[in-house]
């Protein structure tokens, strides 16, 4: 029992009002990110099974529980191919939503290693698998954000540092009847330090996300060219301190936690991406 004291007493160093994580990943955050969340050395093959709990805060006090299922298998030296999905219900005032979310599916290629230090390529997509248009809600209620991405990104491991940068292309609207919301593309940078102290994994990184242009909706009252208008400040940069920590509970097995502090804040939450509050707990299985 005394040997989680430290792993817990790492979460109450971590008050409440300090884990207000704005997060607008719509996918770009797999980059660099999933060999794990444990910062531990990485076995070949990894499943892991993590709850997240967010809630977007003022003025839509939308509630969002994710059961988030993920794999990663080495199929060959050097390359591994990982997936991940979330199961989603989202609490919100207009009614409840629940269903799988958005699949992302990653190729990961080992491109240069020597003397500790490795260079790895990402390429891969995040299909709509998720419900965009659910009981004729907006879009920030849905499980789903109903485009097809594409990701691509490098990342660069010099233990205990690592960093990366990536790139998600989004094309085309979601079928939402009441948004039709169409994203704009992000830029994507992580970097952070990763260390194991009696088998204690802990990890703390920055992340930033810039959408690059502005997001745009439909305009119900107008029809034509001028049918879809610009949302203003939905092109925000996202800066986030994400802190992390791991225990081993058996052979292989390991529980894995996560908090999250803004350092930029984002307040545009036509996409249904924004969180005032985010705690993630997880299992962690490594074959």
């Amino acid at each position: 029992m005394y040997r989680f004291i430290p792993f817990f007493a790492l979460l109450l160093l971590l008050p409440v009002q300090m884990l207000r994580a704005q997060c607008s990943d719509a996918g770009a955050c797999a980059i660099g990110a999933m060999h794990g969340e444990s910062d531990v050395e990485v076995p070949r093959h990894q499943a892991a099974v993590r709850y997240i709990f967010g809630s977007s805060g003022k003025p839509e006090e939308i509630s969002y529980h994710s059961i988030l299922f993920e794999g990663s298998v080495e199929v060959f030296s050097g390359a591994r191919v990982s997936a991940r999905l979330p199961y989603m219900v989202v609490d919100a005032p207009p009614g409840s939503i629940s269903g799988i979310g958005d699949l992302t599916v990653l190729w990961d290629q080992r491109l240069w290693q020597d003397d500790g230090m490795e260079l790895r390529a990402q390429g891969g997509v995040k299909l709509p698998t998720g419900e965009d248009n659910a009981k004729g809600l907006p879009q920030l209620y849905q499980t789903g954000l109903g485009t097809t991405d594409l990701l691509l990104g490098l990342s660069l491991d010099a233990a205990p540092w690592n960093a990366a940068i990536g790139y998600q292309y989004s094309d085309g609207r979601s079928e939402n009847s009441r948004t039709r919301l169409q994203r704009g593309d992000d830029l994507f940078a992580r970097a952070g330090y990763r260390t194991v102290v009696n088998d204690f994994g802990l990890g703390l990184e920055v992340i930033a996300i810039q959408r690059l242009a502005l997001s745009s909706v439909i305009n119900l009252e107008a029809e034509g060219l001028d049918r879809f208008i610009s949302v203003p400040g939905s092109d925000q940069l996202q800066v986030n301190l994400l802190g992390s920590a791991s225990t081993p509970l058996a052979d292989n097995l390991r529980l894995a936690l996560l908090a999250a502090i803004p350092l930029l804040k984002r307040d545009v939450n036509i996409d249904g991406l924004k969180r005032a509050l985010t705690v993630s707990v997880g299992l962690e299985l490594g074959i």
